[in-house]
């Protein structure tokens, strides 16, 4: 997995964001959720906000910490709109990783 994400990050921007959020899901194999992580990490975008967020709560502590990693590493990418109720509603969701000045600055 290691290997074949490595391989894939140079054109992860090229990746269906749908496909590779459907990897975060709980039930799949710990490496394939972190693979996907990296990958929608490296992607950007909304998508990979959403998947870092909702891998916050994985029951594996290490991928916990490694999404919340990925929360403070987001920027927002050229097609984000400022003041997007998403991203709002995921950086609160994240809001016990950041102070409450950093949190209104990235919203």
């Amino acid at each position: 997995m290691r290997e074949t994400v490595l391989a894939l990050l140079p054109c992860a921007t090229d990746l269906p964001g749908t496909w590779l959020l459907e990897r975060t899901d709980a039930r799949q194999p710990r490496p394939v959720r972190v693979g996907a992580l990296r990958l929608l990490d490296a992607r950007g975008g909304i998508i990979g906000l959403r998947a870092a967020v909702g891998l916050m709560e994985d029951p594996d502590v290490n991928l916990r910490l490694r999404a919340g990693q990925s929360v403070l590493r987001w920027n927002p990418t050229s097609h984000a709109r400022y003041g997007d109720t998403e991203v709002a509603e995921l950086l609160d969701r994240s809001r016990q990783l950041v102070s409450a000045a950093a949190l209104s600055r990235r919203k």
